[in-house]
Formats: C-alpha cells, sequence, structure tokens
C-alpha cells in the first residue's frame, strides 16, 4: 500500500492486462466487459478486506489466499 516501487509494478502489470482484454474484446463488448470488470474488483477488493480485518485467522488466510491466486490468474497472461 505504501511501497511506490511496488504500485508502480502492479499499476504496470494491470495496463498490460487491460490492454489484452481491450485487444481480446469485439467493439460491441465494452459495456458488457466494464460491468464484468467492477464485479471482479468489487469481488477481489472483498476478499482484501475479509483478509485484512477478519477475526478468525483460518478464513482470513483462505481470503488471502483466493486473492492472490486471483492476481496470479492475471499475471499469467503476461510474458516476463
Amino acid at each position: 500500500m505504501f511501497d511506490t516501487q511496488a504500485a508502480e509494478v502492479v499499476a504496470a502489470e494491470r495496463a498490460a492486462v487491460l490492454d489484452i482484454l481491450d485487444a481480446m474484446m469485439r467493439p460491441d463488448q465494452g459495456r458488457h466487459v466494464l460491468n464484468w470488470r467492477i464485479e471482479a474488483k468489487m469481488a477481489q477488493a472483498a476478499l482484501l478486506t475479509r483478509a485484512t480485518f477478519l477475526q478468525n485467522q483460518k478464513e482470513a488466510q483462505r481470503a488471502k489466499l483466493l486473492a492472490m491466486r486471483n492476481v496470479d490468474t492475471c499475471k499469467a497472461l503476461l510474458l516476463s
């Protein structure tokens, strides 16, 4: 959250994933894809909130794992 270098890396990865998404979608899919992106962002935010604030450490760890898997799935689309 406060690591500027890490934030820059995440921003670059996000931009690259969005470029791939834009290249894959048809022009008439814009609204649908935007809706999908918003829903995915809300779901990821909910997982991160659970991972950070849950008192049950087992559930918090599970939420963190799922959130990390989501990020890894997107990053797998990128060339290293």
